[in-house]
């Protein structure tokens, strides 16, 4: 054989040779140790690794199958013979006393009390008003029921000139008389319109004069705002047991009050309506209690500037009292 092919022999030997060599030199030290040191591997392998396996040299453990004998169970009590009961003669019984039953006496029905309406809350008010007093059950009810009824105000020459803002003060007086009337009576003021006249008013009567002349717009009441401090009881027109007023002035009442024209326009408001329950001077405003419950009474009467009586017709074939042609 030739070098050649010896040393590619050798070299083919030398590469399987030596790794078979070295697995099975492990694989033989591997046992040598594992069987020198089985108890210690066992042991690791019981308490570390959790395998169910025997040590030897140790005592193995008592299975589940072997069972720890039961205690003996207690015998159950033997029942006792049951007693002879004593007879005993059952009394007869006794007649109950027949008595009438008295009658039920009907409870008492008493009208329910009419639950009354607290009155809305006057906000926002430049000057003092006094709390409105309670009213009997039919008043209460009368109270509230609701009436809107719709104003014209018109102001003459003196309070145009006077106030730049004449139409917001004209719409304050109306929003404070409202509050007030609502409280009171149950009436809430509606502003239709605020117009201004070429002249003053020196009196009543020139104003009602005016106002005849002025339309109504689809108001019911038209109220004028005078700038003037005049006093007059009479401060609306000519009311009747079935109708309103249909006009009615307000003068200037005190001009150095936030307010000058709110206490002159509750009079003529409740003027037009048929009764005034506001003093000239009172302070606080307050409605008289008599004078209230004509208001509440008339209250829903219709507004009206004609006063038709109903007379029955006569007939045509009657003839005519003596004296008249």
């Amino acid at each position: 054989m030739s070098a050649t092919r010896l040393k590619s022999l050798g070299k083919l030997v030398v590469l399987i040779g030596l790794p078979v060599a070295f697995v099975v030199g492990l694989f033989g030290a591997g046992v040598y140790v594992g069987h020198g040191h089985r108890t210690t591997i066992l042991s690791f392998e019981r308490d570390w690794l959790g395998l169910d396996v025997t040590v030897p040299g140790e005592p193995s453990k008592p299975t589940s199958d072997t069972a720890k004998p039961e205690p003996p169970k207690p015998e159950p009590p033997k029942p006792e013979p049951p007693k002879p009961e004593p007879t005993t003669t059952p009394e007869p019984a006794k007649p109950e006393p027949t008595t009438t039953p008295e009658p039920t006496p009907k409870p008492v029905e008493t009208p329910p009390k009419p639950v009354e309406t607290p009155p809305p809350p006057a906000t926002g008010l430049p000057v003092a008003v006094a709390e409105p007093a309670p009213l009997p059950p039919e008043l209460q009810a009368r109270l509230g029921e609701p009436l809107k009824l719709r104003v014209k105000v018109v102001v003459d020459e003196e309070v145009f000139d006077r106030r730049s803002d004449w139409i917001d003060y004209a719409e304050r007086h109306v929003r404070w008389a409202s509050q007030v009337l609502l409280r009171e009576l149950g009436v809430e003021l509606e502003l239709r319109g605020v117009v201004a006249w070429p002249t003053a008013w020196s009196s009543g009567q020139v104003a009602f004069a005016d106002l005849e002349r002025v339309g109504n717009d689809g108001a019911d009441l038209v109220i004028g705002l005078g700038g003037r401090s005049i006093r007059t009881p009479v401060q609306a027109g000519p009311t009747t047991a079935k109708h309103h007023a249909t006009a009615a002035i307000a003068f200037s009442t005190d001009p150095t009050s936030p307010a000058p024209h709110l206490r002159s326009l509750l009079r003529a408001v409740t003027q037009a309506m048929g009764s005034d329950p506001v003093a000239i001077d009172a302070d606080p405003i307050a409605f008289s209690a008599e004078e209230r419950r004509i208001l509440l009474e008339r209250k829903h009467l219709p507004f009206t500037a004609e006063v038709v009586e109903d007379a029955p017709p006569q007939p045509a074939d009657e003839a005519a009292p003596e004296g008249e042609n």
